[in-house]
């Protein structure tokens, strides 16, 4: 298996999409490189700190995921040009730059793992 470097993960982040919402923040990830099949939940490091699995939802075309029920036995099928807005609930994001850390598992590619920055005005 070969692993994907993050500079190359990294186009999968739409920048600018890094905002707050009513319960929480959320961003989205555009898969522009090939298909992939996640099997394991969606980690999230905001400025170094964990966030709670529980709080983490995917939410595409197909519908809507808790991070916490992705597993080999619950894949999600992320497609070419397929967007997926993450939100994460209960947490919102002060002002500012914040740095975004995201790490799973694809039964592709193995583990992917990257980290980006974007602001909330």
């Amino acid at each position: 298996m070969v692993k994907v470097p993050s500079f190359i993960l990294k186009k999968l982040y739409t920048k600018g999409s890094l905002k707050n919402i009513d319960d929480g923040f959320q961003f989205e990830i555009k898969n522009v490189l090939a298909d992939a099949t996640i099997i394991s939940p969606l980690n999230i490091l905001v400025d170094d700190s964990p966030i709670d699995l529980s709080k983490i939802i995917l939410k595409s075309p197909e519908g809507e995921i808790s991070s916490n029920d992705i597993s080999i036995n619950n894949s999600i099928l992320f497609k070419v040009k397929t967007s997926v807005t993450v939100i994460v609930k209960g947490i919102s994001l002060p002002p500012g730059e914040h740095r975004i850390h995201i790490s799973t598992k694809t039964k592709e590619y193995g583990p992917v793992e990257f980290e980006i920055k974007d602001k909330i005005e």
